[in-house]
């Protein structure tokens, strides 16, 4: 049985859904795995230059070895796939810069909207345990916000996870289902009760929802990289600022 989905005349059928939504959660895994095995890899490195254990340097290297599981996974996924057409990445143009300023500006303004919506119903979301780290790490977050953790989750989530699912739900139900599982996997980074959680899950949902949405709009993976590193680094600066005491 065919069912109308995504752009006008196209349609999906119950079997290609099952297979692309399979590949999309087989590559989560993988970058699941993929992250645990190069954490203590890099976590050694930091160590053997001489940062202690709990340093905000060691931190930062644990982060950033998380997000290059993320990366090697999509990586490999679309090499032994065969479907590296799904990176989508070319030099911006002026339209994408624009889009990338203004999809910053916009999603950090949706986050907080969000938060606030949740609030107002007496609702809040879990803390990310990155929140607890030293303050210098998220000083040092900031660059790697966009250098290593949006790299490696939008080539995860929006490359690949969005891009196995819009082969078979068109670009609408790829964003919906790329943002669904991009938001569950924030459900264990969070410390909290459940219901907290779940809604750190709703919140992390629904800004993938934008992150797909531009991605969709330019075709370029690069924006929703420079936007997404711009959020993270704005929280990052806004936790290290509140942390210290300067605001």
């Amino acid at each position: 049985m065919n069912v109308e989905l995504g752009p006008p005349g196209g349609s999906v059928e119950g079997r290609e859904v099952a297979v692309r939504v399979g590949q999309a959660v087989l590559a989560i895994v993988s970058g699941l795995v993929a992250a645990s095995a190069l954490v203590p890899a890099f976590e050694w490195v930091a160590l053997a230059l001489g940062f202690g254990a709990d340093s905000a340097a060691t931190a930062a290297f644990v982060t950033v070895g998380n997000v290059a599981g993320f990366a090697v996974a999509a990586l490999v996924f679309l090499f032994y796939a065969g479907d590296l057409d799904l990176l989508r990445v070319r030099r911006p143009t002026a339209r994408d810069a624009v889009v990338a300023v203004g999809g910053s500006v916009g999603l950090i303004a949706a986050g907080y909207a969000i938060l606030f919506a949740f609030s107002a119903v007496g609702l809040a979301p879990s803390t990310n345990r990155a929140l607890e780290n030293p303050p210098a790490y998220f000083l040092l977050m900031i660059p790697l916000s966009f250098l290593t953790v949006a790299v490696g989750e939008e080539a995860l989530f929006r490359g690949v996870v969005q891009g196995e699912l819009k082969r078979a739900l068109g670009p609408a139900g790829a964003v919906a289902g790329a943002s669904l599982l991009f938001g569950l996997l924030h459900y264990v980074a969070g410390t909290g009760t459940p219901a907290e959680r779940l809604v750190y899950v709703a919140v992390a949902g629904l800004l993938g929802v934008g992150l797909g949405a531009m991605y969709e709009y330019t075709d370029n993976l690069v924006v929703p990289v420079a936007v997404h590193g711009a959020y993270n680094a704005v929280q990052f600066a806004v936790q290290y600022l509140s942390v210290t005491g300067a605001v």
